[in-house]
C-alpha cells in the first residue's frame, strides 16, 4: 500500500534538487496566500512576477535598465523570488509582518528586506527607487493609509520611476452590499474593515473614478487593465509613472 506523502513534499525535494531558493513553510504560505500548497504557491509568484514583467514590456519600459526594484508588502518573497535581472539591480522587500520578514532575511539572499510599521514612513531614500510595486496591498488598506502611503512610496521613487499596483475593481462589486455597490457605482471608494488595517480582513474596492481622482496627484496613470492580476487573482493593474519636479510626466 502506498503511503501520501504531505502535501508539498514532492515540490520542496524537487525544488532543493533544481537548487532554487526555499520554499517557505506551510503555515508562512497560508499566512499570506491563503492556501498551503508549495506548487500553487510558486506557481502563483511566477505568474504575478510574469504579469508585471508584462505590463512594463507593454508600455515600452524594460525592466533590466532599473538599478533598484521595491516589492512594497513582500510577504514572505513569492513574486520577488522570480526576478530575473541584470547584475546590477538591487532587489528590496519590505513588510509590516516581522516574521515574514525574517524568513525572507534568512532563505532569500537576492534581495535586501526590512520591517515596516503601518505608519507611511519607509527607511529608505529620496529617489532611491526606479520602480515599486504593491500586489495586493492597497487592496486591505483604509482611505487615509492609501493616501499616505502613496505619497510616501512617491518619496523613494526617482522622477519618471514607475510604480504598480493591483486593485479591487468590477470583478469583485458582486461582494457588496447593494447600498456599498451604489457607492462604488457613484466614483467611491468603498473600504470594509472587519478587521485591522493591512490585514486580509479589511478590504478596499477601487472604482477607476476614483484611483484616477485621488492617485494621481503625483502620478500619471500609463496604464489600466481591468480583471488580469494573475492566476487566482481578477484584481485591476494599474501602472503609475512619478511625475518630475515640474508636474510633468
Amino acid at each position: 500500500m502506498l503511503m501520501s506523502l504531505p502535501k508539498g513534499t514532492v515540490a520542496r525535494a524537487r525544488n532543493r534538487l533544481q537548487g532554487r531558493l526555499p520554499i517557505p513553510p506551510p503555515r508562512l504560505i497560508y499566512l499570506v496566500g491563503g492556501m498551503y500548497d508549495a506548487d500553487e504557491f510558486c506557481a502563483g509568484g511566477a505568474s504575478a512576477n510574469q504579469r508585471i514583467r508584462e505590463t512594463l514590456s507593454k508600455n515600452g519600459v524594460d525592466f533590466r535598465t532599473f538599478e533598484a526594484i521595491l516589492d512594497f508588502g513582500c510577504g514572505v518573497g513569492r513574486i520577488i523570488r522570480h526576478w530575473e535581472l541584470n547584475a546590477g539591480t538591487r532587489l528590496f522587500g519590505t513588510d509590516y509582518n516581522p516574521e515574514l520578514i525574517r524568513w525572507c532575511q534568512s532563505n532569500l539572499p537576492i534581495a535586501k528586506f526590512q520591517i515596516n510599521g503601518l505608519k507611511a514612513r519607509l527607511e529608505y531614500e529620496n529617489d532611491q527607487f526606479s520602480f515599486a510595486y504593491a500586489w495586493s496591498v492597497f487592496t486591505h488598506l483604509t482611505e487615509s493609509g492609501q493616501l499616505d502611503w502613496l505619497a510616501e512610496l512617491s518619496r523613494v521613487l526617482r522622477p519618471g520611476g514607475y510604480l504598480y499596483l493591483t486593485t479591487h475593481g468590477e470583478y469583485y462589486v458582486s461582494q457588496l452590499s447593494d447600498d456599498e455597490q451604489e457607492q462604488y457605482r457613484n466614483g467611491h471608494l468603498v473600504v470594509l474593515t472587519g478587521g485591522s488595517e493591512g490585514s486580509n480582513f479589511c478590504n478596499a474596492y477601487h472604482p477607476s473614478q476614483y484611483v484616477r481622482e485621488r492617485f494621481t496627484k503625483n502620478f500619471t496613470i500609463v496604464d489600466h487593465v481591468p480583471e488580469v492580476a494573475a492566476g487566482n487573482s481578477f484584481q485591476d493593474v494599474y501602472l503609475l509613472r512619478k511625475r518630475g519636479p515640474n508636474n510633468a510626466s
